[in-house]
């Protein structure tokens, strides 16, 4: 009866006691974990690597923290060079012939612009080539007028020849051409035109006589000879005006088309020894001091760097008046030595990366203008010219400078800022950003960099947070941790 009663309670103690155990179980193995957990979480807070800073300190230091992560990495090298004038942009202005500064207007470290007048020369030379084109210009002023009289002449012409083929008479043709320009061949034309009239007259009044017998034939026929010598000489007049007409006009056009290019000429070789197309339709050249006056006008906008004469000054030809320079860009040379050469495979137009030292190394773009291809024997080095913008106005030609040039192709590599890396006995390391408050060294290896980042070649994995702000006061934490142990 007992045994029945307590049988349930029997049948549950095996199930109950199995479950106890899997809990403490389960409970032994948490606490074991936790505690292991716990001990390698206290060995990595206590380890010569990781860096602890309390809250107060942790603010203070305001650090900031980026991941590891792809950037594009190009290799490069750094040469130097020197800032100089673009050559097309630094002339020096010679006399061009000898003479007499008679004005000088603009003094050293003025700007002038384009074609501005900037002296004055009295020269005899350019008077007589001044006075060349005023003889020139003569010349094709009388050549224009003959060859108007030529064409007008010729026009009268024609208009004559008609006339006379209408077989007008001689009073109507004088009435409507008197006033007409001919020339001689008015009376050349109507002299034989009016004798084969004449003749024609004389031939029609016997020929009534010739046919009724009252006149020997032979009279006949002489008058009619006659006639036709009148007439032959008449087309022959005609024919021989209007030739003669038509080459004098082609002759006075040959001789104005040469009359212009002898004052074009004129013209150029004045333009030559100044250097400047003048103005040709409003120049004086109507006195003799016009006429010897030279001008000397800026080839290129800049400033004026040094001059060598002053006013009054006797000056030769080819002796150097100015030096002019436009600042707002340089050219910036570099020489590629030879084991360089295969490395470098640049184009026109490529922007390099200029560092001035003596602008406390900043930095200026410049573009490539070309790089040579004759190696200098001298310094077995072929030359790099690249074009340097001046926009700030700080640059100066002559300058030191430190170009760093691109070699091979651009590729990526997991890389980290700048201010993140930092030096204990030339060993590089960074610290990684634990997020429980530690701050762990890792020591990595560097590869190429860039202006702001730097490739990092072992230790470290993309995605892990490294500091970059603060890293200097990490390492010195860090030494002073050292320094207590």
């Amino acid at each position: 009866m007992i045994a029945q009663k307590f049988r349930p309670l029997v049948n549950i103690i095996p199930t109950a006691t199995i479950a106890l155990a899997t809990i403490a179980c389960w409970f032994l193995i948490h606490r074991f974990k936790e505690g292991e957990h716990i001990s390698q979480e206290e060995m990595e807070i206590h380890s010569p690597d990781v860096v602890m800073l309390s809250g107060a300190k942790l603010d203070a230091a305001n650090l900031e923290s980026e991941p590891a992560q792809s950037q594009p990495i190009q290799e490069v090298f750094v040469v130097p060079g020197r800032i100089q004038y673009d050559e097309a942009k630094h002339i020096e202005v010679k006399a061009p012939m000898d003479g007499i500064l008679a004005e000088v207007l603009v003094l050293p470290g003025q700007p002038v612009e384009l074609g501005q007048l900037i002296a004055v020369i009295r020269s005899a030379e350019i008077g007589q080539s001044r006075a060349a084109i005023v003889k020139q210009e003569q010349q094709r002023q009388i050549a224009t007028r003959t060859l108007q009289r030529e064409t007008t002449t010729a026009n009268n012409l024609s208009l004559l020849t008609s006339m006379l083929d209408e077989g007008k008479s001689i009073q109507s043709i004088g009435d409507s051409l008197n006033s007409l320009e001919l020339g001689s061949y008015r009376q050349e034309i109507l002299s034989s035109y009016s004798k084969m009239l004449l003749a024609s007259e004389l031939l029609a009044k016997i020929k009534p006589l010739a046919n009724s017998g009252s006149i020997a034939g032979r009279l006949f026929r002489e008058r009619e000879t006659e006639r036709q010598l009148a007439e032959t000489a008449f087309r022959t007049a005609r024919d021989q005006a209007m030739y003669q007409a038509e080459q004098a006009k082609l002759k006075a056009a040959a001789d104005l088309a040469e009359a212009e290019r002898q004052c074009d000429l004129a013209w150029k070789t004045v333009e030559d020894l100044l250097g400047y197309k003048e103005d040709r339709g409003n120049v004086r050249l109507d006195s003799e001091a016009q006429l010897s006056r030279l001008e000397i006008r800026a080839p290129i906008k800049g400033y004026l760097e040094s001059r060598a004469f002053s006013n009054s000054e006797r000056i030769s030809r080819g002796e150097s008046l100015f030096v002019l320079a436009n600042t707002d860009s340089f050219s910036v040379t570099a020489s590629i030595r030879e084991g360089e050469w295969e490395a470098v495979s640049l184009q026109r137009g490529t922007v390099l990366s200029v560092s001035i030292p003596a602008l406390n190394h900043r930095l200026f773009p410049a573009k490539v203008h070309y790089v040579g291809r004759e190696v200098q024997t001298e310094t077995n080095s072929i030359p790099l010219v690249a074009t340097l913008e001046n926009c700030d106005s700080l640059l100066r030609p002559g300058m030191f400078v430190r170009v760093t040039i691109p070699k091979g192709p651009l590729r990526y590599g997991l890389s980290i800022k700048q201010e993140a890396v930092v030096q204990h006995d030339n060993q590089p390391f960074v610290f990684l950003d634990m997020k429980r408050d530690g701050f762990k060294k890792v020591d990595i290896t560097l590869g190429n960099s860039t202006d702001d980042w730097v490739e990092v070649t072992h230790g470290l994995k993309e995605g892990q947070l490294v500091v970059t702000r603060g890293a200097f006061l990490l390492k010195s934490e860090l030494l002073l941790k050292g320094e207590t142990e």
